[in-house]
């Protein structure tokens, strides 16, 4: 027994001498990582800062240019008071550039030769003019082989420090720099409504849910007829192209660019929505105009300049209301509804629908009819996709009818098929008719609506 209690007395011994040793390494490794993070850091230098709500102006001395940022309130800056045609952002920026000015390097204090800094011709000033008239210079001058960051001397520091690069590279931008950017900034999830002119043809949509707690819009066309548009259709290929529109440099040439004769004419109406107050600001229309396309290559007026374009991003003016359209013209929200009749020459069958929020529950003609097979009935029922415009042609006998009676009496829905030819029918929807629909399409319908009579009789009582 003592014999025992020894053995475990020596284990235990060695294992507290074993993580004490990991312990002492750990920690030399921890106080070493230490000191290098101490030695490695370096002291920083605050050579000059102020808000730049409280500048003025700052203006940008260079290779025999001058380039003035001045401040207009409300964080909004112009450069050389220019304020419809340049990047305000970009005006901000080289305001806030030298509102904060910090060195990490302060390379001599009292110089008694600036030449060696290229300080004493220096390659760039900075005026700042501050709110009070207050005015600071500073100075840049040549760059340093050994910190590879350029020498500065703020005027009143009798130091030389060095400016970090890509605030030299923001101080030293051409004025083209500052004209450089997307004249075309809209939020196409703020857009209401898409007029589009061409070929004779007016287009109209319009966004029927405009909430913005809604993620997917809903859209309907309002000419040249109104009905439901298709909104995947309308999101992919109008919004998403509207999205990547990028009116960058206009054409300063003049020449033909074809707005004489234009190819379309879009107008956006917006309405913004500030998601930081959760308001909606003033509606505003914005208009492109399509000018002449040649190979890949579109130009657009938008605000009187003219810009040059690929063609791509502007195909979506040329659509048709016909690719636009909802072509499930028959496409009723089955949660609406309380009955479904199904009348054609040789039978009338009816659908009652009975839905208590949790479940929902079909009888037909009277028997309960099977869930899996009617739910997939009215799927096949309301994905009758039209396939043209109606043209006016002569109606002979409805040979297909839909009966949607609705929960409320505004939510009732006919769908009629009538006879145009042998091998179309014209769908009226509510006794009206704008589009035709191939009749095989009918034909296999009625086909399979005999096949689910069939089924579901044989399979009464088997709801889900």
């Amino acid at each position: 027994m003592i014999k025992f209690n020894r053995n475990i007395i020596i284990i235990m011994s060695a294992v507290f001498i074993f993580l004490a040793i990991i312990c002492i390494i750990a920690l030399r490794g921890k106080l070493s990582v230490n000191d290098s993070l101490l030695s490695d850091t370096e002291p920083l230098y605050m050579i000059y800062s102020e808000d730049t709500y409280n500048l003025s102006s700052v203006s940008v001395e260079y290779s025999n240019v001058t380039i003035t940022a001045y401040n207009n309130g409300n964080s909004e800056w112009s450069i050389d008071a220019v304020n419809d045609d340049i990047d305000k952002s970009k005006a901000y920026t080289l305001a806030s550039t030298v509102s904060t000015i910090i060195s990490k390097n302060k390379i001599e204090e009292n110089p008694k030769d600036l030449s060696k800094y290229g300080l004493d011709t220096p390659s760039v000033t900075v005026i700042i003019t501050e709110n009070n008239g207050t005015q600071k210079k500073l100075y840049i001058g040549n760059k340093s082989s050994e910190t590879d960051e350029y020498y500065m001397m703020l005027d009143g520091d009798n130091s030389v420090y060095t400016l970090y690069n890509y605030k030299y590279e923001t101080l030293t931008q051409p004025l083209s720099y500052y004209s450089d950017f997307n004249r075309f900034k809209i939020e196409v999830d703020d857009i209401t409504e898409i007029n589009i002119e061409h070929s004779g043809e007016c287009i109209n949509l319009r966004a029927a849910k405009t909430s913005p707690q809604i993620a997917d819009k809903e859209w309907e066309i309002t000419e040249p007829y109104k009905n439901r548009a298709n909104s995947e259709y309308i999101e992919l290929n109008i919004l998403s192209s509207l999205k990547e529109l990028n009116l960058n440099e206009p054409v300063l040439q003049e020449g033909d660019y074809g707005f004489d004769a234009p190819v379309a004419k879009v107008t956006l109406t917006v309405r913004p929505y500030n998601n930081t107050t959760g308001k909606y600001g003033n509606e505003y229309k914005e208009i492109l105009v399509i000018g002449k396309v040649s190979g890949e290559t579109a130009y657009v007026r938008y605000k009187d300049k003219v810009y040059q374009v690929e063609n791509d991003q502007v195909a979506f003016a040329e659509v048709s209301a016909f690719d636009i359209l909802n072509k499930l013209q028959a496409l009723t929200d089955i949660s609406l509804l309380k009955s479904i009749t199904l009348i054609s020459d040789n039978r009338n069958d009816k659908i009652e629908i009975t839905d208590s929020g949790e479940d929902m529950s079909f009888r037909l003609n009277g028997k309960e009819a099977d869930y899996i097979l009617t739910k997939n009935m009215y799927q096949s029922m309301v994905s009758l996709a039209v396939d043209d415009i109606y043209h006016g042609e002569s109606l002979g006998d409805a040979i297909l009818c839909f009966e949607f009676e609705g929960i409320k009496k505004s939510d009732n829905v006919k769908i009629e098929f009538r006879e145009i030819n042998d091998s179309s029918c014209a769908l009226l929807r509510n006794g009206q008719a704008e589009f035709t629909i191939q009749k095989y399409k009918l034909d296999n319908f009625n086909e399979a609506w005999s096949g689910y009579i069939e089924a579901a009789a044989g399979k009464e009582g088997t709801n889900e």
